[in-house]
């Protein structure tokens, strides 16, 4: 509520006249310690209550005077130059006074401290937090699939690690894929990306890639792609017992005649590098893309964790519908299997590893780094952009996957 007035020039409320000061603003007992302003948005002063035809208030020289008698001196801050700013959101994680990170791990993990136990942090965003329901147990969405659809999942699906020396920087997943004659995996170019700088790869990386006979090999980089986010990594002797075919628009395993082919159901699945563990969850699709950068990501209310970027987004029929990324606020972004087509294409006839389509503004893909965080600022962190304010940009969000209005 707002209302308008102007200063009288009189004075009440003390000896020396200097106190208190009134405007002809009138207010309600409910707006008492409300702020003054004039018509510029300069802070004038602090309202108290009505007296008589007007308003008396603490004019701003005297607030300021009290503020910086009784604050402790190494509290004192400068008050001369208040300003006043609209509340703007943070790109695309904030962080808390309560996050804590300091000396990394060999799997570059902020090491514990006496301070972060004695507060109840638990480590967040890490690769190693498990989604949805694993393979072994034959429950959830494992038990609603086709059996020949679980089974050519199992055996195309891993995981992949970048490593420097003994020290682990990134872990995803990744998918068996035909392509150009050949049995390549398909994944996320966040493996390989210089955590220093987004724009370049990091020098010097081992790729290891967890098979799905659980032996661990070589990964060699073959091509990628950091404007679209998108690698290919080649295993020597190793042949999977299944891979996908994404440019076959039938690629399915059986049709299903419960399930529509517009069915809106989706299952994103991932799987643990150190665990080995392979996961998957269930959800809708929806096909609105403006809050990341790049226009041709869709996403998916499945819920997943950083260990399931890389990794598909298929149908309960078993065709492959895109890659998916990570984002825990709005929901689980994926880039459409005709998107990664025309960058496959791309690739095509290189020799040797080459970046595509990195012309123009660079593309943020932004992950939350892992930290020590209290468990209550973790909550604050999943709310969506723009909640609780009553517009935005298109007036609306995605939190999970699912619309949310601004009002």
């Amino acid at each position: 509520m707002a209302t308008t007035g102007i200063l009288t020039g009189d004075s009440s409320g003390s000896e020396d006249g200097k106190e208190l000061m009134l405007s002809t603003c009138k207010i309600s007992k409910a707006w008492e310690g409300g702020p003054l302003f004039d018509c510029d948005g300069n802070f004038v002063g602090m309202n108290l209550f009505l007296d008589g035809e007007g308003t008396s208030f603490v004019p701003r020289s005297i607030i300021i005077e009290r503020l910086e008698k009784y604050m402790p001196k190494k509290e004192v801050m400068t008050f001369r130059h208040v300003e006043f700013q609209k509340r703007v959101h943070p790109w695309p994680y904030c962080s808390y006074p309560r996050d804590r990170s300091g000396d990394l791990d060999s799997w570059s993990y902020p090491k514990p401290s006496a301070a972060t136990i004695s507060e109840g942090l638990k480590l967040v965003n890490t690769f190693e937090e498990t989604f949805g329901d694993l393979y072994d147990s034959g429950e959830g969405v494992w038990s609603q699939l086709d059996k020949t659809v679980c089974q050519n999942l199992c055996q195309a699906v891993v995981s992949l690690g970048s490593f420097s020396g003994e020290t682990r920087f990134f872990a995803c997943t990744g998918l068996f894929i035909e392509w150009n004659g050949c049995t390549i995996i398909l994944t996320s170019a966040s493996l390989v990306r210089d955590p220093n700088d987004e724009n370049k790869i990091a020098e010097k990386l081992k790729i290891k890639v967890l098979l799905p006979n659980k032996q661990c090999k070589e990964g060699i980089l073959q091509h990628y792609s950091l404007h679209h986010n998108v690698a290919l990594v080649g295993v020597k002797d190793f042949c999977p017992l299944h891979s996908f075919r994404i440019k076959d628009p039938l690629n399915r395993t059986r049709k299903d005649p419960k399930r529509s082919r517009k069915d809106p159901n989706v299952v994103a699945v991932g799987c643990c590098f150190d665990l080995g563990v392979l996961m998957a969850t269930c959800g809708r699709g929806t096909d609105w893309s403006g809050m990341l950068d790049y226009r041709d990501l869709r996403y998916s209310s499945c819920k997943i964790t950083k260990a399931g970027i890389g990794g598909p987004l298929v149908d309960f029929s078993g065709r492959f519908i895109g890659m998916n990324f990570y984002d825990k606020k709005i929901g689980t972004p994926f880039m459409f299997r005709d998107c990664i087509i025309r960058v496959l294409k791309h690739f095509e006839g290189k020799r040797t590893t080459d970046e595509s389509g990195s012309g123009g503004t660079p593309i943020r893909w932004p992950l939350p780094k892992p930290c020590w965080r209290h468990p209550e600022d973790e909550v604050k962190d999943l709310l969506p952009p723009g909640d609780g304010e009553e517009s935005g940009p298109f007036g609306f969000t995605y939190s999970g996957g699912v619309r949310v209005d601004y009002h």
